[in-house]
């Protein structure tokens, strides 16, 4: 299980895109390492409180059975009378909305039940721990085992939640939030499911709250997912984070702890090591979220291959100057109408209106292609021409609106200043394209229209044969989500 530690470890520190990509093979990695946590589990001593997890894997997985055996003849140590962190990672994604903080949780079980233990004595001498919480004690062979009272944690899961959510501080200005327990979640060490991405947490809480045929289950072989809600009078921009929770768990200690402050349009992770009983300052500006979306604004048009066709057509087919002015404004004002309204959801919701729009989107470079052909005979920069284009920008800004979902959603903090700094990233980046066109046709009008008409063709082609395929691509899939 150390690899995998390892692995996704790393795997975050590369950062969010790299680690969605790393931690979506998880099911895979967790598969291939069956057999070596059966051998960990025996050798850990912990035989009776596994003995599900043993003898399913083992009847499973061939290779788990060799890897029980070969741990058997190691070693055999005597069982923890106390919980134990059989798993010490906390995941901790934090969402920034327009009225406060909404937390994803991910953490060992024990980390909070251990917490909630009282010693007393009792028939077997010395002293015992009592149950925490939500689970029962056994003695089986001499060795004290911590269960899962499952029934229990069905029937009432928010007082279950209760108990790992008061341990949970996020304060503002020294003021600790009131935490609103949304959702609760308990997981098998074995079975959890993905938890690295804020996609994978939300698919995580989507589950029941105990979705598994397990008639009981060792309470340091499970993680515990909560969805907190920390209400605030606005958005919330510094806090603070911390753990007021001291289980007394060997190992404890090197508890990795995984912090994922999802600020609009800046994903950042924080890794500490510890119990976080020291509060971690997490900074951020709605100024920085400004300078953000104009990046990403920037990056999404020249780095979306058919935006930059298209300007780079509407660029060569205009005439003039002022042709070229009256085309650009027409399509910043039709791209910034549907940019707004299309990320605010006032457009079709169908699983067809994206692919219908990419389509549309392709066949828009056909025509601007198509204009450059014509332009020296038809007069492109006229007033039907610059109608058309503005018609054309409310398809684009569709586009816009699609990509915007993935870095934005409509109850984030600083909503209307995100949204218009994405669109004036969008609007720097379309004037570079602009006048890097413009300065290079200058260049080569000095050369003439001997110079000039047979490279503005020998663009328009390509562009038009790259949009064909293009739309012919969409068209297919548009077609196979309408047979859906």
């Amino acid at each position: 299980m150390d690899t995998v530690i390892r692995r996704t470890r790393g795997s975050f520190a590369a950062g969010p895109m790299e680690c969605r990509d790393a931690l979506g093979r998880t099911d895979e990695i967790r598969t291939a390492c069956r057999p070596l946590w059966v051998a960990c589990i025996a050798i850990l001593g912990r035989q009776a409180a596994y003995r599900q997890y043993i003898a399913r894997e083992m009847t499973m997985n061939p290779a788990c059975k060799l890897a029980f055996i070969i741990a058997l003849f190691l070693v055999c140590s005597p069982g923890h009378a106390h919980f134990s962190l059989d798993i010490n990672i906390r995941t901790v994604h934090v969402v920034h909305t327009a009225k406060g903080l909404e937390v994803y949780l991910r953490l060992p079980t024990p980390l909070f039940l251990a917490d909630f233990v009282d010693l007393a004595e009792n028939a077997y001498g010395g002293d015992i721990p009592d149950p925490a919480p939500f689970t029962y004690n056994r003695i089986e062979d001499g060795e004290l085992l911590h269960y899962m009272d499952l029934d229990a944690i069905r029937q009432m899961p928010f007082h279950f939640a209760s108990f790992a959510a008061r341990g949970q501080v996020f304060a503002v200005d020294g003021e600790p939030l009131k935490a609103e327990i949304v959702d609760v979640g308990l997981h098998p060490v074995l079975e959890q499911p993905p938890f690295a991405s804020l996609e994978e947490a939300r698919r995580a809480m989507e589950e029941d709250v105990f979705p598994y045929d397990y008639s009981e289950v060792h309470a340091g072989a499970t993680v515990t997912d909560l969805l907190i809600r920390y209400p605030h009078d606005g958005p919330v921009d510094t806090y603070t984070f911390h753990s007021t929770f001291y289980p007394g768990l060997e190992g404890q200690s090197d508890t990795a702890n995984l912090i994922l402050d999802h600020f609009p349009g800046n994903a950042r992770l924080y890794s500490v090591t510890g119990l976080l009983n020291e509060p971690v300052t997490i900074r951020n500006s709605e100024w920085s979220a400004v300078f953000l979306f104009i990046r990403q604004g920037i990056v999404h048009i020249l780095e979306g291959l058919d935006h930059v066709l298209f300007i780079l057509c509407l660029t060569l087919g205009a005439t003039g100057l002022v042709g070229l002015l009256w085309r650009v404004t027409g399509f910043t004002l039709g791209h910034t109408a549907t940019l707004v309204l299309g990320f605010l959801g006032h457009v079709p919701g169908g699983a067809w209106f994206i692919p219908a729009v990419e389509t549309v989107i392709a066949l828009t470079i056909i025509y601007a292609a198509s204009m450059i052909l014509v332009s020296s005979r038809y007069g492109a920069d006229s007033v039907t021409s610059h109608a058309v284009t503005a018609g054309i920008g409310l398809v684009h800004g569709l586009g816009f609106s699609f990509v915007l979902h993935e870095l934005l959603s409509r109850d984030s903090p600083h909503l209307l200043k995100s949204l218009v700094s994405f669109n004036v990233g969008v609007e720097i980046g379309q004037v570079l394209i602009v006048v890097a066109v413009w300065i290079l046709l200058l260049i080569l009008a000095r050369f003439g229209s001997a110079v000039l008409t047979p490279a503005r063709w020998m663009v328009a082609l390509p562009c038009m044969a790259v949009a064909s395929y293009w739309a012919v691509e969409r068209v297919l899939l548009l077609g196979d989500t309408l047979a859906l």
